[in-house]
């Protein structure tokens, strides 16, 4: 029947793009963080890259590698930013877990520097201001090891998971055109008959 085959292709086609909307504004959420996160990174350390840099300064490779690392972040977030199916971040999970290292090797750098020092200053930054850095570097690290992770088990347990929803998606799909069948049958056979008297009075 044509109105099973629109319901059954209707149906099948909604199925589909709910999980693709529901993983992709998962995405957006973790990405969104991931990137907002950075972006605090990138002020607490460019503001003292960008004050060395007026005064005539050298500039320290610690702060230069911290401006690195949040910012190939931040580009990472935009790009795995695109929707699926159109780009399946989670393939490239060994770059998350590689800016994982990266944000973990940030956290010790700074950490062996400021977190056993007193308030006050050390070079012309503050100890505080960059104590809160360093636990932002931290939570950056996480971040990237759970997104990691999820790529990783998504990657190899996916296409299970994948057969799973088809296979529940199916029996729904079954009982809904079995309902479909049971009450458009006598809908379309009422609408027939209506229709006969009407034709025969304009014949």
């Amino acid at each position: 029947m044509p109105i099973k085959s629109f319901v059954k292709r209707f149906g099948k086609g909604a199925a589909t793009k709910q999980v693709y909307i529901y993983e992709t504004w998962a995405r957006w959420v973790a990405r969104g963080v991931q990137l907002i996160m950075a972006l605090i990174v990138c002020g607490l350390y460019g503001n003292r890259v960008r004050h060395d840099h007026e005064d005539g300064n050298g500039q320290n490779p610690a702060w230069l590698y911290a401006l690195a690392v949040s910012g190939f972040s931040s580009i990472t977030c935009l790009l795995y930013a695109i929707p699926n199916p159109f780009f399946q971040s989670h393939r490239l999970f060994a770059w998350d877990l590689v800016l994982f290292v990266l944000w973990i090797a940030l956290f010790g750098t700074f950490a062996v520097i400021f977190l056993k020092r007193d308030s006050g200053e050390y070079e012309g930054t503050s100890v505080t201001l960059m104590k809160c850095a360093v636990w932002v570097d931290l939570v950056n690290a996480l971040l990237w090891l759970c997104t990691g992770v999820y790529g990783c088990a998504r990657t190899f347990f996916g296409r299970k998971v994948n057969n799973k929803i088809d296979h529940y998606q199916n029996k729904a799909e079954e009982r809904f055109n079995a309902k479909v069948d049971q009450y458009a049958g006598p809908a379309a056979s009422n609408f027939s008959m209506k229709l006969n008297p009407l034709r025969r009075e304009v014949v």
